[in-house]
């Protein structure tokens, strides 16, 4: 089963870096909600608050946390392995 076209977008933005990220989700594998889900934000680091210089710049690293949170849920919903129940 293959993903939709917006989450393999929001995959590709949010880790630019992950080529084995892409290759998952352009192949539909199911092993990318580990992925996603292991690497979700829990918080942000206190050194990355007491460094910060703004609060514009403190929001953008919140709201780019709060995206990955939001596209493992995404994932969630798409999982492509069977439901048992």
């Amino acid at each position: 089963m293959a993903y939709s076209e917006s989450l393999i977008r929001e995959v590709k933005e949010l880790y630019p870096d992950s080529v084995e990220m892409h290759n998952l989700a352009d192949s539909g594998n199911a092993f990318l909600g580990r992925y996603l889900d292991d690497s979700s934000p829990t918080g942000i680091p206190l050194d990355t608050i007491l460094l910060a210089t703004s609060l514009d710049e403190l929001q953008t690293i919140a709201r780019r946390a709060k995206r990955k949170v939001e596209l493992y849920h995404k994932w969630c919903k798409e999982d492509p392995r069977p439901k048992i129940g």
